[in-house]
């Protein structure tokens, strides 16, 4: 029996572990975004194109967040997190030595493969790894506080890489990383003992068919959105019948497999419905306000990318400080209402930007109020979110966790290539900087602000195992719990 102390070192060990794999991850969401003008210039990347640096990596990370979540479930997460984070170091060093556009992009759909194998298998060892109680509460805690952080925080990081190092090294920087914590997890995460697939159990609840048609459909999608502004109006359609075919294809396998990749029974319970349709809502808004703002302090401002970096850590700082508070608001004020009003925040914090973020103006008055409310707004919703997604009965918790974290990262993908290009539509109608994509960034936010408010809450004991309340999208209290353990892999 292993001593309390040395048990202690160990716990503290692994969190810090698999926080890292989840912040490196996160981090290369937006880190890319302060090295935008540099890799423009170095590739000679069209700009209608250019948002592609980001959607590659959030939609191959987004549509396969699910199907690896279930991969680890059936094959074990110790070799699914392992061997995903050797593919996202390698897909780094593709991304550093990439000497052509599509070379980039497909490098970048490619790191998004990895962490879609890495970050659900870590959650889930994580809270196998500690005891239902405070302890866990404390671990989980941290996870969400580094995942906010790197989100932001990756600005800061790119635009200090790229100043010092230039482009490339924002992509080379994580071979090093990546190999440290891939050495880390081979010796700190040992194979369960005697853990093998049960007789019977088989692959065949892997939806691999339905994963793949999602990942090409959104892909699709995205380069269509990413071309609307300067490509040819027969390959726009064209492309619009070819997505229309694969949409057919998707819902048709979806509707015949046993463990679809989009569950649509979960995504008829109204608070699960809401909740990740707002996350996406807000997601796209705000990493467009990130991606336009970027732009706008480097090309139109004049700041250079450690400047441009430095000019998010104070907004880091914001998200830092509300998210905490903002979970323990949800039980006094209600997951709905508290969302309702986060999203507002944002939308009125982009709606600023519309008209401050510009050439003319400067960062501490052009840009940065704006952005501050589009932070506390996000600080403010994203423990609502996770409230009203995960209100379900035991046995669909798991699923509804990974579905909002794909909410998030494929709000985020399609968000920006729809926004992007609504801002370049502006820009060739004369409308000038990212105004217009502000304005719809603003949009989205607020109808975000409406669903929250206007939704009705889900029904009482809606098919609930343990006779819990559910009135406001919020499942049962955390000491109604105790006694759940999860299946490790």
């Amino acid at each position: 029996m292993t001593s309390k102390a040395t048990w202690q070192r160990k716990e503290l060990a692994l969190l810090w572990l698999l926080c890292s794999a989840q912040f490196i991850l996160i981090v290369d969401v937006v880190v890319v975004n302060v090295a935008v003008p540099s890799i423009r210039s170095a590739l000679d990347v069209p700009d209608s194109f250019l948002q592609l640096t980001s959607v590659a990596y959030t939609v191959a990370f987004g549509s396969l967040l699910i199907v690896a979540g279930r991969a680890g479930d059936l094959f074990g997460r110790r070799p699914m997190l392992i061997t995903g984070l050797v593919v996202f170091t390698l897909m780094s060093l593709c991304c550093g030595l990439a000497q052509e556009g599509w070379q980039l992009f497909a490098a970048r759909a490619g790191q998004g493969v990895g962490a879609a194998m890495v970050s659900p298998n870590a959650m889930a060892l994580l809270v196998s790894s500690f005891r239902e109680g405070e302890l866990r509460n404390r671990a989980l805690g941290i996870w969400a506080a580094v995942g906010s952080a790197g989100a932001i925080a990756g600005q800061l990081l790119g635009g200090v890489v790229t100043e010092y190092v230039g482009w490339r090294g924002v992509f080379l920087i994580n071979g090093p990383i990546g190999i440290a914590v891939v050495t880390a997890a081979v010796m700190m995460l040992p194979a369960p003992p005697g853990r093998r697939r049960e007789p019977g159990r088989s692959a065949e609840g892997l939806d691999v068919r339905g994963a793949i048609l999602l990942a090409v459909t959104l892909g699709g999608a995205s380069v269509l959105l990413a071309d609307v502004s300067g490509g040819e109006s027969w390959m726009t359609v064209s492309g619009v019948l070819v997505l229309g075919l694969l949409a057919v294809a998707l819902v048709m396998t979806e509707r015949r497999a046993t463990e679809p990749v989009l569950p649509g029974g979960l995504l008829m319970r109204r608070n699960v419905a809401v909740a990740n349709l707002v996350l996406m809502l807000n997601a796209s808004a705000t990493t467009s306000a990130l991606y336009f703002t970027t732009l706008t302090m480097q090309t139109e401002m004049g700041y250079g990318p450690l400047q441009t970096g430095f000019g998010f850590a104070p907004i880091t700082l914001v998200v830092l400080a509300l998210s905490p508070k903002a979970g323990a608001l949800v039980e006094r004020v209600g997951a709905r209402r508290l969302l309702g009003a986060g999203s507002l925040v944002s939308a009125v914090g982009l709606l600023i930007l519309v008209f401050t973020a510009s050439g003319s103006g400067d960062y501490w008055t052009g840009i940065l109020p704006g952005l501050v409310l589009v932070a506390a707004g996000n600080g403010l919703a994203y423990a609502p979110s996770f409230s009203l997604a995960t209100a379900v009965p035991e046995e669909e918790s798991g699923r509804a966790s990974g579905l909002i974290n794909t909410a998030q990262e494929l709000g985020s993908a399609s968000g920006l290539a729809v926004l992007a290009s609504i801002a370049t539509l502006g820009a060739l109608g004369g409308l000038g900087d990212f105004s217009l994509g502000y304005l719809a960034g603003a949009g989205a936010a607020l109808v975000a602000a409406l669903l929250a408010c206007a939704a009705p809450p889900p029904e009482k004991n809606d098919q609930s195992d343990d006779g819990t309340d559910e009135t406001d999208g919020i499942s049962e209290p955390l000491t109604a719990r105790k006694g759940r353990t999860t299946e490790d892999s």
